[in-house]
Parts: structure tokens; C-alpha cells; sequence
């Protein structure tokens, strides 16, 4: 396992504990903790037509902030006096990205939300170069990947476990790049319009209009870019925490 591997590991693990360790905890004060109704009470029980009642986990708007493990397969950017191919010299990288989840309708057991989403991650070091010329460089980089997206999220609740819901987003958005070096030529920046896939699973979500906590999701994304020229597709594991507005 590279260092690389193993720095990215350890900020997902401390993302994680966090989360395995008070998910139990959350879980046994919602199911044991006293219920305490309003008027008029909120009714978490289904419809004649299997939707909830429930106006904060329906129409309520949550900010999802998230950690990413990015895992480019591809990821080669070209500029008429270099070609960086960045997929083939790290193996990973941290993103982190804050995105806004609004609910449009539901059917039956359905949810369907929009999404918009603004992430950030940053690398550093020696990476090689090829000019067109067919020389190979090896110079230091920095690079700074700021990706932007929207999204259409599918939510279904699974009327024998309340607390879990899987999901499907589809959407597309654009790549922002700016690559920085000290060598004549190579400063530059990139607008690659990609799409994307992300399956996941949302857990502990809340139950209550006071709840300003609404569980945690876990997912897997797919993406591709769109352009010929420039060359962005991998994998990244996601995990991120529904804070409710």
C-alpha cells in the first residue's frame, strides 16, 4: 500500500468511527427515548397511497458536507505544449465537497430530490510531462480540481427498515482545473464537462421538525468526462452527513 493509499485511508477511517460509533447511540435514544407529541402531531405511518407524512423529511432542504476518496482511472489533461497523464502517477486523493438536497415530490414509497454539489481537492509533487516533441519532463506540480455538478437523487424507503434508504443520483456537471508549474507553457486551466452515477445508502435519518440531524449516506460514484481532448473517469467512496436546514 502506497503512502498515498494509506493517508487517504486514515482520513476516511476518522471520518468513519465517528459515525459507526454514535450511530448505535442515535438509534437506541430515537427507539427507547420518551415520545413526546405536539399538537397537531406529526404521524410517521403511510397514506392510503404509501407516502409519509412527515413535512421535514419531505420538503425540508439539508446540506450534505462529504468526504471522497478519489480513485482516477483516467485523468490526462492537454494543453498545446504538454500532456500530463495524472491517472497513471497517483493512485488517489482526498476531495472534500458540500452539496444542498431539495426535495421535489414523492411517489409511494419514492423520493425524488434535486441536487447541486461544489467539491475541492488538491495535489502536489513531481510529475512527468510530455511534450509534443516527444520529450518527458519531470517537474513539480500543483494541481487544483474543483468539480461542480447538479443531480437528480432517487430515494426509496423501505417500509421494513425506516432508518435505511438506498438511492440512485443521476446528473452532469463541469471539472475545473488549474495546473501550475515552473516551467514555461504549462500554467493553464481546463473546463471538462463530465456525468455521473452515485448508488448509496442513507441511514438515521430524522424523524422529528426539531431534528436538525438527519443521519449519514454512504456511496459509490461513477464518473466520465465528455471531451475527447481532455480525459477524466474513475471511482470515488463517499461519505457524507445530512445536516437538515
Amino acid at each position: 500500500m502506497t503512502k498515498s493509499h494509506r493517508t487517504n485511508l486514515f482520513l476516511l477511517i476518522g471520518f468513519l468511527l465517528p459515525a459507526l460509533f454514535y450511530s448505535p447511540i442515535i438509534l437506541a435514544a430515537k427507539s427507547i427515548g420518551p415520545k413526546i407529541q405536539t399538537t397537531p402531531a406529526i404521524s410517521l405511518e403511510k397514506t392510503s397511497e404509501g407516502k409519509l407524512n412527515n413535512p421535514t423529511l419531505l420538503e425540508g432542504t439539508w446540506l450534505m458536507p462529504q468526504l471522497a476518496i478519489m480513485m482516477p482511472t483516467v485523468l490526462t489533461l492537454t494543453n498545446p505544449n504538454f500532456e500530463v497523464a495524472y491517472g497513471k502517477q497517483f493512485p488517489s486523493l482526498t476531495q472534500v465537497s458540500v452539496a444542498t438536497v431539495t426535495p421535489l415530490f414523492n411517489w409511494g414509497g419514492f423520493r425524488v430530490l434535486s441536487t447541486a454539489q461544489l467539491g475541492f481537492s488538491y495535489k502536489a509533487g513531481l510529475f512527468e510531462m510530455t511534450r509534443f516533441t516527444g520529450e518527458i519532463l519531470r517537474e513539480k506540480i500543483s494541481l487544483s480540481w474543483v468539480p461542480m455538478s447538479l443531480g437528480a437523487k432517487f430515494l426509496y424507503s423501505l417500509s421494513n427498515f425506516p432508518f435505511i434508504k438506498p438511492s440512485i443520483t443521476l446528473g452532469g456537471g463541469s471539472h475545473w482545473f488549474y495546473q501550475a508549474a515552473n516551467i514555461g507553457g504549462a500554467n493553464e486551466s481546463f473546463w471538462i464537462p463530465y456525468y455521473f452515477v452515485t448508488t448509496a445508502v442513507s441511514f438515521l435519518e430524522g424523524t422529528t421538525p426539531s431534528d436538525w440531524f438527519g443521519g449519514f449516506t454512504f456511496g459509490v460514484t461513477y464518473q466520465n468526462s465528455l471531451t475527447k481532448f481532455q480525459s477524466v473517469k474513475g471511482l470515488s467512496f463517499d461519505l457524507g452527513l445530512n445536516l437538515l436546514l
